[in-house]
């Protein structure tokens, strides 16, 4: 950042903004918490405290005649997101509770073996009262309060380096830091234009998704029945292609925000990621049913036993990731990282020399290199220190995860944010160190809290949002001190509210009733070893053609987007996600060429915002009916 520019950011962490992050951790914290227990929580959620906050303050701003300005509103944007990601944090030590007495950890030997420092016996007081205020908690509390901050220090050290590596040096486009910035901005500045294109794509943003989340509750309180107009979250077209394409993954997402996400992926990701997703999901997995017969390669005919033409998409998803292609995937992700390094290597010093000699101006966006160092040497430190008090016969992996794999990760998910708008990451890093170094039946060093990922590029693309709205990148280090310790402290009230109500899992919170023994199975299988995944020639095999076509087709510029690529052929992006962003980014192009560049460039962050806008209120008012109308026995699981 130059001086120049420096001398016009604002600080947006005032009294105001922080009183909006008051609001969203004590009023959304429970509606969020309600709205999995009951119905799960779906990704656009997180705009529900977003936009229902900045909504509300704006106007109240505007009846008072205080303004909230552009600063104020990215502080309230960003830690209201928080709010979301983070109020379920204390979901993870009742589900280690459920672990020791689920169906599927009894099956497989397993229930009786979950570590006292994770949680309390289901014989304990607190378990039998439902109820955090006991001693028995202390342990399992500190311990994850303890690896929570010592990745937040990693984390935010990690994010200095990448803001001058991917914002200051290359310059990366970020391309959904401006639909961020232009919410922002909208809300704030309030222009003719700007708010009829916003609020008429908040209309129908919100009307379509009520008819996703809103009628299946009105519905359900009217007749008792919940009836689903637009099925969520895709329309299941598998098994009508099962006749001429078995296993292959087909359907369309359902949310309106699938399609808008292809707006703002360039164009040529776009194509990569279609092309990523297609080759394995469908063209691979149709092949390997096909061909398992002739070929007898076991993984082929593994396959082809868990595949039946009548399964749903979610199923066939979970069973040829685990049958086929999560070593590819770990390989095609790690050469992309390796790949991302590489390029990113000429520019790495140059960025440490510039946090080595920040100017005066410079001081006050970024902080020092010794003090980013000391925050990831001390967050390092900690969890190194606390992963081998818990287990120690595990240290070098409990090294590799905490020295080296948030640098690699760091790396990988800031360049994708950058490039793409999508994270990409190294998936399944703890299960293949879990699967080389444990036994079968092992369960502790599982539930240890080891650092497999990273924040660092998620921050980044935050601060990329902060400079186009002219906001001190370092109030938004200052609001998230502020704001974590109060979600969690409401997290935490308001999770033992409604475990007091009821048991956890319970027919009175049916999504856990439905997700957690999967959960439970999920784990059983990973720790009994009753899935095999891991191949190191497969993992490595990929990792070696990926890294090869993506320096040839830089070297010779080819149009190859390798980030793209791994997004499509990843663990995380179904088919039913791919078409969508593929058929937004056509209707885009189609926009574009009509309206011309110059206008829909213009035009589209309006009415995404507007979209995510009445997303985040449609869900607010689902979540408010199934607070009001839900009244069933409460029955234990």
């Amino acid at each position: 950042m130059s001086e120049q520019n420096s001398q016009e950011f604002k600080s947006g962490l005032t009294g105001v903004s922080m009183l909006a992050i008051i609001y969203a951790a004590v009023v959304m914290t429970p509606v969020l918490i309600y709205m999995y227990l009951i119905t799960g929580l779906p990704d656009p959620a997180r705009f529900i405290p977003v936009f229902v906050s900045l909504f509300l303050f704006t106007e109240i701003g505007r009846i008072v005649g205080r303004t909230i300005s552009p600063q104020e509103a990215y502080i309230i944007y960003f830690m209201t997101e928080i709010v979301a990601f983070d109020a379920l944090y204390w979901i993870g030590l009742l589900i280690a509770v459920y672990y020791q007495q689920a169906p599927y950890t009894k099956l497989f030997g397993i229930a009786s073996k979950i570590p006292w420092w994770a949680a309390p016996s289901i014989d304990s007081w607190a378990v039998q009262m439902r109820t955090f205020l006991a001693t028995e908690w202390t342990v399992p509390i500190l311990i994850s309060l303890m690896g929570t901050v010592a990745g937040l220090l990693i984390d935010i050290g990690l994010s200095f380096i990448l803001v001058q590596l991917y914002i200051e040096k290359e310059n990366l486009p970020f391309p959904v830091a401006p639909i961020d910035a232009q919410a922002i901005l909208t809300l704030t500045e309030r222009t003719p234009e700007k708010m009829v294109l916003f609020t008429f794509a908040a209309i129908i943003g919100f009307i379509y998704e009520f008819l996703i989340y809103g009628v299946p509750r009105v519905t359900e309180a009217v007749i008792g029945v919940a009836i689903q107009v637009i099925p969520y979250p895709w329309i299941d077209l598998t098994e009508s292609f099962a006749g001429i394409l078995p296993g292959a993954l087909i359907g369309i997402a359902t949310d309106i925000s699938t399609f808008a996400v292809g707006w703002v992926i360039p164009w040529n990701s776009i194509i990569w990621l279609l092309i990523g997703s297609v080759s394995f999901y469908i063209i691979g997995n149709t092949l390997a049913i096909q061909l398992a017969d002739v070929t007898k390669i076991p993984m082929f005919l593994k396959w082809k036993a868990d595949f039946s033409p009548v399964a749903r998409i979610d199923w066939l998803w979970q069973r040829s990731l685990y049958d086929l292609w999560a070593s590819p995937f770990v390989g095609i992700t790690l050469g992309v990282g390796i790949y991302a390094f590489i390029i990113s290597a000429k520019y790495l010093k140059s960025a440490i020399e510039s946090l080595r000699h920040l100017s005066v101006s410079s001081e006050g966006a970024y902080i020092s290199l010794k003090w980013i160092f000391l925050m990831i040497g001390i967050g390092v430190a900690m969890g190194i220190a606390i992963d081998m008090y818990l287990y120690p016969s595990l240290w070098f992996v409990w090294m590799t995860t905490w020295l080296v794999l948030p640098f690699i990760q760091g790396v990988l998910l800031g360049r994708s944010y950058g490039e793409v708008g999508l994270g990409v990451q190294i998936p399944y890093v703890k299960e293949a160190f879990m699967l080389t170094f444990t036994k079968p039946g092992e369960v502790e060093p599982w539930m240890v809290p080891a650092k497999v990922s990273t924040s660092a590029g998620i921050i980044t693309h935050r601060i990329k949002v902060a400079m186009l709205t002219k906001t001190k990148p370092l109030d938004y280090y200052k609001a998230y001190a502020l704001t974590l310790p109060l979600v969690l402290v409401m997290s935490f009230v308001y999770l033992q509210v409604f475990w007091s109500m009821a048991p956890m899992p319970s027919a009175f919170y049916p999504w856990t009733s439905i997700t957690w023994p999967l959960q439970s199975l999920n784990f059983s299988l990973w720790v009994s070893r009753s899935t095999a995944i891991f191949k190191p020639d497969l993992i490595l095999s990929a990792l070696i053609i990926i890294l090869a076509a993506s320096l040839v087709s830089r070297k010779f510029n080819l149009p190859f987007s390798p980030i793209g690529f791994a997004a499509g052929a990843s663990a995380f992006l179904a088919p039913p996600f791919a078409f969508n962003y593929f058929f937004g980014a056509l209707i885009g192009k189609i926009i574009e060429r009509k309206y011309g560049k110059e206008k829909w460039e213009t035009s589209k962050a309006v009415i995404l915002a507007g979209l995510f806008a009445g997303i985040g209120l449609a869900l607010a008012v689902s979540v408010a009916i199934a607070i009001i109308t839900k009244s069933i026995w409460i029955t234990p699981y």
